[in-house]
C-alpha cells in the first residue's frame, strides 16, 4: 500500500458524540499550552457554503458533486462558540507546520528518522451523522465497510485498518464511525512507527482529549 499523506485519528467510543464549542476550544488552547500545537498555526473553520462543484470524474466520465466549503479565519479559539454552535457540521483547522515542542510521535520517511522541519496540521471534525473511521485502502481482503468518511450503515463496531507499509490488518475496537474526530495530518510521505497497534500518540495528548471532551478515545488513521 502507497501512502503519500498519512492522517492519525482520536475517534470517540460515543458514535453520536458531539463536542460543545468550550469543549473545542479548550483543546485548541490546550494543544498550544502543551506545546504540541502546530507551529505558527492559523486558525479556520470550513463549514458548509451552501453552494456545490461539479466535475467529470476521470477514471468513470460520469459527474460527480462536492458540496462547496467556506473558510473563515479566526483570531483565536475564542471566537469558536459564535460561529459553530449552531452547525452541525464544520472542521476546525490548526494549520502550521512542525516539529512542535511535544510531537505527537516520532516521524520517519522510507524507514529513516525525520529531523527536518514539515507541514502539521490538527483538525477536529464534526459531520451532521456518523461516517467511517475504517481505512482498508484498495485492499478489502473481504471486509465490508465503508470507505473513510461514507456514512455508515453499522454505526458501532470494530474500526479496520491496513498497516500503511506491511498492509497487514489491524483492529480498533469501538472505532468504526463517529460524528466527530481529531486529525492530526504530517508532511507528505511522513510515517510513524506503527508495530500491532495504532496507540502511538503521545500520552498527554491522549490524556488531554479525554480530558476536554470528558470521554474515551481511540486511535485510527486515513490516509490519501
Amino acid at each position: 500500500m502507497i501512502v503519500e499523506q498519512y492522517v492519525h485519528t482520536l475517534i470517540p467510543q460515543d458514535v453520536q458524540f458531539c463536542p460543545k464549542p468550550e469543549q473545542v476550544s479548550r483543546f485548541v488552547d490546550g494543544l498550544t499550552k502543551l506545546g504540541a500545537a502546530p507551529l505558527d498555526a492559523k486558525l479556520k473553520i470550513l463549514k458548509p457554503s451552501g453552494r456545490v462543484r461539479s466535475f467529470t470524474d476521470p477514471s468513470t466520465g460520469e459527474i460527480r458533486t462536492i458540496p462547496g466549503k467556506e473558510i473563515v479565519a479566526l483570531d483565536s479559539a475564542a471566537n469558536l462558540g459564535g460561529i459553530i454552535s449552531t452547525l452541525d457540521q464544520y472542521v476546525l483547522a490548526m494549520e502550521g507546520h512542525g516539529p512542535p515542542t511535544l510531537p505527537a510521535f516520532p516521524l520517519y520517511v522510507s524507514g529513516a528518522p525525520f529531523a527536518d522541519t514539515y507541514a502539521f496540521n490538527v483538525h477536529c471534525c464534526v459531520e451532521a451523522g456518523p461516517v467511517s473511521m475504517s481505512d482498508l485502502g484498495d485492499e478489502q481482503g473481504g471486509n465490508e465497510v465503508p470507505v473513510f468518511g461514507e456514512s455508515c450503515r453499522k454505526q458501532s463496531g470494530t474500526g479496520l485498518f491496513r498497516h500503511p507499509i506491511t498492509s497487514a490488518l489491524i483492529e480498533v475496537a469501538n472505532a468504526s464511525c463517529a460524528r466527530f474526530w481529531i486529525e492530526f495530518e504530517f508532511g507528505k510521505w511522513l510515517l510513524p512507527k506503527i508495530d500491532d497497534s495504532l496507540n502511538i500518540l503521545n500520552p498527554a495528548i491522549t490524556g488531554l482529549a479525554n480530558e476536554c471532551f470528558g470521554l474515551v478515545f481511540a486511535q485510527g488513521f486515513h490516509h490519501f
